[in-house]
C-alpha cells in the first residue's frame, strides 16, 4: 500500500504544471479532432446508404459496391469511436496523475511516443515485449510448458532496463 502511495507522490512531483497543461491540451485537441471525424463518418454512412437509391433499383455490382462503401464507412467510424474512448481514458489517467507512465515498468513514456500515440499505455520497450509475447502465444503450436520456457528465454535475451 505504501509503495503505491509513494509511486503516486513520485509521479505527481515528476509532472510539472506546464507539462500537465501541455499534455492536457494535446489530448483535448486530439479528442476534438476525433469527435469531428466520428461525426463526419457517421453522417457519411447515413447519407450514403445506397446513395439514396431504392435498393431494388441497384444492379448487383452497384449494390455490392454500395454495401462495401457502407461497411468501410462503419469500420472507420468504429475506429474513430475506439480512439475517442482511448483518449477519454488517457484524460482520466492524466487527472489521476498516472498518465505518461508505463503501466508495466512505471518509467516515463517518451514525449515523442505520447505525441505520436497520445493514449499509449506502455513505453516502446514494454510494448515491443508485449507484442512479441502476443505473437508467440498466437502462433505457437507448442504446449503451454514449452511456451513458458520460450518466453523465459526471450526475456533473458531481451532484458529490460528495470531488470
Amino acid at each position: 500500500m505504501n509503495r503505491s502511495i509513494n509511486t503516486l507522490l513520485k509521479r505527481a512531483e515528476a509532472m510539472p504544471d506546464e507539462r500537465y497543461v501541455r499534455l492536457k491540451e494535446m489530448l483535448e485537441g486530439h479528442k476534438r479532432r476525433l469527435q469531428r471525424s466520428l461525426s463526419v463518418r457517421l453522417n457519411e454512412v447515413r447519407t450514403h446508404n445506397h446513395d439514396g437509391k431504392v435498393i431494388e433499383a441497384l444492379d448487383a455490382a452497384d449494390a455490392s459496391a454500395s454495401d462495401l462503401e457502407q461497411h468501410f464507412g462503419m469500420a472507420l467510424a468504429e475506429m474513430a469511436a475506439q480512439a475517442l474512448r482511448q483518449v477519454d481514458q488517457a484524460l482520466a489517467r492524466l487527472e489521476r496523475g498516472d498518465y505518461g507512465f508505463c503501466m508495466d515498468c512505471s518509467e516515463k513514456i517518451s514525449h515523442k511516443r505520447l505525441s505520436a500515440l497520445p493514449f499509449a499505455l506502455r513505453c516502446r520497450e514494454c510494448e515491443e515485449l508485449r507484442e512479441i509475447g502476443e505473437r508467440v502465444r498466437r502462433f505457437s503450436t507448442r504446449s503451454d510448458d514449452s511456451l513458458l520456457a520460450y518466453e523465459g528465454r526471450l526475456q533473458r535475451l531481451a532484458p529490460h532496463k528495470w531488470e
